[in-house]
């Protein structure tokens, strides 16, 4: 599926981490679970790697987690999802030693059974449609530096391609979070424009508008999608692979966008 070469970078998916996913409380939430799982079901790589907003954030850098193991362990309204991930050290320093933008962080210990980094949400869900069992862990940058970003991401692309693994690349990101009033963050009318173009912009494999976007207006719609969208960017303009959407719905007070790349 949607290769580069026979060795390197497998996929690069776009998959947002509401807990509707996982509980399926409507019908939208259960055909996006459908599309994501039949999507992800032929993913024949090595290791994966997640850019999470909600991992760790550094203030001017990209956390790469290099601790031996990985946990997940999510309590969610349906299920409790319990989990235990290898670090793939290796895919991991390669990505510490590509760019001066990247910063390597450890837990605890630097090896051994103690060395395990807690994930957060926004991996856990999308990696609970995977089977496997070696993943890089990367934080997301919400840095203003939009050009830093794009270049993060082709260098992410050079380094995956470089690699002896198969890999395959997991955009964590949900949309707009200003929808509805009730919501916790209330509402914004920037919301549905910025749903509408970033909708726009992975139908037409076309993500340049969103460098017009102004700093206020993507903090009035509250995205968390924004930044990771421009290291995909980046991994698009590298690689010359084209953004497909397989499925787009509003939940409630947020926006859920699958897509991938090919």
């Amino acid at each position: 599926m949607y290769c580069i070469t026979e060795l390197t970078l497998e996929n690069v998916y776009i998959i947002p981490h509401g807990d509707e996913i996982i509980d399926r409380p409507n019908r939208e939430s259960n055909q996006l679970f459908n599309a994501i799982k039949k999507l992800t079901s032929g993913d024949q790589s090595e290791t994966l790697l997640v850019l999470s907003p909600h991992g760790l954030r550094l203030s001017s850098s990209v956390a790469i987690i290099n601790t031996e193991f990985l946990s997940a362990d999510l309590e969610l309204k349906t299920q409790r999802i319990t989990r235990k991930y290898n670090t793939d050290r290796r895919v991991a320093q390669d990505l510490i030693g590509s760019d001066d933008f990247t910063q390597e962080v450890s837990f605890i210990t630097s090896s051994g059974p103690l060395s395990v980094f807690p994930l957060d949400f926004g991996s856990i869900i999308p990696l609970h449609f995977f089977h496997q069992e070696n993943v890089v862990s990367i934080g997301q940058p919400r840095i203003w530096d939009k050009q830093r970003l794009q270049k993060f991401g082709r260098n992410l692309a050079r380094t995956v391609e470089d690699s002896d693994r198969k890999i395959s690349v997991i955009i964590s990101a949900d949309q707009a979070h200003t929808h509805e009033a009730s919501g916790p963050y209330g509402f914004a009318e920037e919301s549905a424009p910025y749903e509408k173009l970033i909708e726009e912009c992975v139908k037409n494999s076309n993500l340049s508008p969103l460098l017009d976007l102004s700093e206020n207006f993507v903090d009035m719609a509250k995205p968390d999608s924004y930044w990771n969208m421009l290291i995909l960017k980046g991994i698009m303009d590298e690689t010359g692979l084209r953004s497909v959407m397989d499925y787009h719905y509003i939940e409630v007070y947020f926006g859920m966008l699958l897509g991938h790349l090919e």
